[in-house]
């Protein structure tokens, strides 16, 4: 693997990016559209929480109170990561795309089941607020929890082993273990690095901090469930987990930089931090 002026980073970060920012803010939009449907009132958006004016949860079933209360936007999270990670295993996708949707699919099951994980485990953020609607029902919610660190702690651990398997579309020789940390990096610990510092930036301006909706142990569980992209990396590079034994490769990881992506991206970004990160209030 021996090019020259190698610039795979550039489009490594524009894809990181514009899948942050589709992931994270997308979550807490998805939380205002539940919100909607169920009649209640939005009081603000921002990058890491939405709040809201309660409806009458008592007339409603479980389910409702489930979904309107948090629930909906980390389920729809796993569902859309489970139909991203159909689309890579069966259609050949160009260099580019197969990038994008890598990350995007990882960041998808990180706010889907890595959200089951340390909602069902500590009771926080989204999964904390259904638990509390559902406190009439202390045996529900005790399976509840039950359920969701399981599905959610072996779903990220398997998420491990899904991100080494989607590296090999992109490594030529798998014996090359300098191709394997090169790729392994630039596909995965990109997003992981953007995720953790926009996470972190945009909680000190976000306003639950003020409201005490966000804590410094929910803080550091958000960045945490970010995990599985470390792994896929080790996995990938320096460990050489389970690499496959049929040849995967269909393309290098694209070169070429794609300067009006990057910038897209970091407009993106922007906008999250210094326009979504304090909130837009209603």
């Amino acid at each position: 693997m021996n090019r020259t002026k190698n610039l795979t980073i550039i489009n490594c970060l524009a894809s990181a990016f514009i899948v942050y920012f589709i992931t994270v803010p997308g979550h807490e939009l998805l939380h205002v559209l539940t919100s909607l449907i169920y009649g209640e009132k939005i009081l603000f958006y921002s990058a890491l929480c939405v709040d809201s004016i309660p409806a009458d949860y008592a007339g409603m079933s479980v389910f409702d109170r489930m979904m309107v209360t948090g629930g909906s936007a980390s389920i729809i999270n796993a569902i859309f990561g489970i139909i991203l990670l159909i689309i890579l295993l069966k259609k050949q996708l160009k260099p580019m795309s197969r990038l994008f949707l890598t990350q995007l699919m990882g960041a998808q099951f990180v706010q889907g089941i890595g959200y089951f994980l340390i909602g069902g485990l500590f009771s926080v953020g989204d999964w904390n607020n259904v638990f509390a609607a559902l406190a009439d029902n202390p045996g529900l919610v005790n399976a509840l929890r039950i359920i969701l660190s399981v599905i959610g702690a072996v779903g990220i651990v398997a998420l491990f082993f899904i991100l080494n398997r989607m590296s090999y579309y992109f490594i030529e020789n798998k014996e090359d273990k300098q191709e394997r940390v090169s790729v392994g990096f630039h596909l995965h610990m990109t997003i992981l690095i953007i995720g953790v510092i926009v996470n972190t930036i945009a909680t000190f301006l976000s306003p639950a901090v003020k409201m005490g909706h966000l804590g410094s142990g929910t803080f550091l569980l958000f960045n945490f469930m970010w995990i599985p992209f470390l792994w896929g990396f080790l996995f990938t590079g320096p460990m050489k987990t389970l690499p496959p034994k049929e040849n995967l490769f269909l393309f290098h990881l694209p070169e070429k930089p794609n300067w009006i992506l990057f910038g897209l991206g970091v407009v993106l970004i922007l906008v999250d931090i210094f326009v979504f990160g304090p909130g837009i209030f209603f």
